[in-house]
């Protein structure tokens, strides 16, 4: 297994990974009649969406999916379209469905990273917010933006406690199944500093 393949989320000028989400309503391909397996061990739950906040709304921009290989190998059977858009040819995670622009009624925050600190690099599951130099936090109600937050500076100095053995890594020492499975969540308690 590797590190995983984040969502991306574009806000402002940036484009973020998606490294934490506490909330409900994200795209799922299953909820369309879309079948994925997994695409490679950096993508083992076989999809990945990027999302972009476009005039104060959360909006799925385009989805890559992969989907089972004889769906791909049978040429009278056809890929599901998503949202009335078929998909073309991708190299990274399976078929890709571009220009969707459909709105996201996600209810949360979701926490968003840039800046991958590589030092940090842990070769398993998705990465959480507090290896990221810049982080932001972007709450949600019904898909619609209500807040936007810096958390930076908290990652950072979350980040300077753990090296100083202040505080373990929310994840705990690496090795065993509890582990691996809690790397691949994107939980808040995975990002954020405890209370």
């Amino acid at each position: 297994m590797t590190a995983q393949v984040h969502d991306l989320v574009t806000h402002g000028n940036t484009t973020y990974s998606l490294v934490g989400v506490d909330g409900e309503g994200l795209f799922d391909p299953a909820d369309h009649g879309v079948e994925v397996v997994p695409a490679s061990t950096a993508c083992w739950r076989g999809f990945a969406c990027t999302y972009g906040v476009v005039g104060g709304g959360l909006r799925l921009v385009a989805l890559e999916a992969q989907v089972p290989e004889e769906l791909l190998e049978d040429a009278a059977r056809r890929l599901p379209d998503v949202f009335g858009v078929a998909p073309t040819p991708s190299r990274v995670c399976g078929p890709l469905y571009d220009r969707l622009d459909r709105a996201v009624a996600f209810t949360g925050g979701l926490l968003l990273g840039d800046g991958f600190l590589h030092d940090l690099y842990r070769h398993m599951g998705f990465h959480p917010a507090w290896k990221y130099e810049r982080v932001v936090e972007l709450l949600f109600t019904d898909g619609g933006l209500t807040g936007v937050h810096d958390r930076s500076a908290e990652m950072a100095a979350f980040r300077d406690r753990i090296s100083a053995g202040e505080v373990q890594e929310p994840d705990g020492r690496p090795g065993g199944v509890d582990w691996v499975r809690r790397t691949f969540t994107r939980d808040y308690g995975r990002s954020l500093p405890p209370s």
